[in-house]
């Protein structure tokens, strides 16, 4: 079954993380931001990675976690590391 079709179906928690941006899509340094930080979730063995995307003045991206507490420590640290100060939104599904 295709990964992303059976990502779909599954049970385990997911965090999906919102970031605003400054106009409808995300410019090259506000997606280079965003993957330094889904690179240094993905180094820390966060999650599965589901997918990522940008919009309707927003980024995002989304995971599989086991823990959904520890995910969200995890986004905090890496989301300062990264983009310090910048506002964003974790929804658990």
């Amino acid at each position: 079954m295709l990964g992303w079709l059976k990502s779909l179906f599954s049970t385990t928690p997911r965090v999906l993380v919102s970031i605003p941006v400054a106009d409808t899509f995300p410019n090259k340094e506000e997606l280079d931001a965003r993957n330094a930080v889904t690179d240094s979730l993905d180094a820390k063995g966060f999650g599965k990675f589901v997918g990522a995307g940008g919009g309707f003045n927003q980024m995002d991206f989304e995971y599989e976690v086991a823990d959904t507490e520890v995910a969200k420590q995890q986004i905090a640290a890496a989301m300062a590391e990264h983009l310090p100060g910048k506002q964003y939104d974790v929804k658990v599904e």
